[in-house]
């Protein structure tokens, strides 16, 4: 499975966003463990992380991927991605993972501002799931099970309030909370770029 991943994300061409050098970047990382957290979990596992509660953040309390801001300490968004990965999550990524590809860029904007920001996700391997102290941006880490993302009974929806009026948004059950929004887009991404159809229950 690791191996198809990995051929497919090397073909693969995604999209990146004109004039993104001129805008606030942001840097994530797609964290793919082969085997889980205990010896009887053969099959690959995904970080995931839900958000601490934060005043002013339109995002807190959701699921995502590890990963933030580009600062200046950081050459590249990859570089910001995975200095977060460490922040967020305890993890130390040097010898530990493989980085296999990356996915399309995103539009969202940054927090208190109405501003644009480009959010770039990159796919990293490593070799077992490991257990981790979150970090405080992170109130939870959590290692999901590869085949969440296309097991069809796991399909739901989120109500997300704008201005008052609940929307309707699609989501995915994770156990603990949803994954949904860019972060959503992004695992669905992953699946079909990965060639990850089949697996699970999908």
């Amino acid at each position: 499975m690791i191996e198809l991943l990995t051929k497919r994300l090397h073909d693969y061409r995604p999209r990146r966003i004109p004039g993104r050098n001129l805008v606030t970047r942001c840097g994530v990382v797609i964290l793919i463990a082969e085997h889980g957290l205990k010896k009887s979990d053969a099959m690959p596992t995904i970080l995931m992380m839900q958000r601490a509660e934060r005043a002013g953040d339109p995002w807190s309390g959701d699921v995502s991927f590890p990963g933030g801001k580009q600062d200046a300490s950081d050459a590249n968004t990859r570089a910001a991605a995975l200095r977060e990965l460490h922040e967020e999550t305890g993890f130390i990524a040097d010898g530990m993972v493989t980085p296999i590809g990356r996915l399309s860029d995103r539009v969202t904007r940054e927090h208190g501002r109405n501003r644009p920001m480009i959010v770039s996700p990159y796919v990293y391997v490593t070799q077992k799931a490991v257990a981790l102290k979150p970090g405080a941006e992170a109130a939870s880490l959590v290692w999901v099970p590869l085949s969440f993302l296309t097991d069809r009974a796991r399909r739901t929806r989120k109500i997300w309030r704008v201005a008052g009026v609940p929307l309707p948004a699609p989501a995915i059950d994770i156990g603990s909370a949803v994954l949904w929004g860019l972060s959503l887009m992004m695992a669905d991404e992953l699946v079909r770029a990965g060639g990850l159809k089949s697996l699970g229950k999908a």
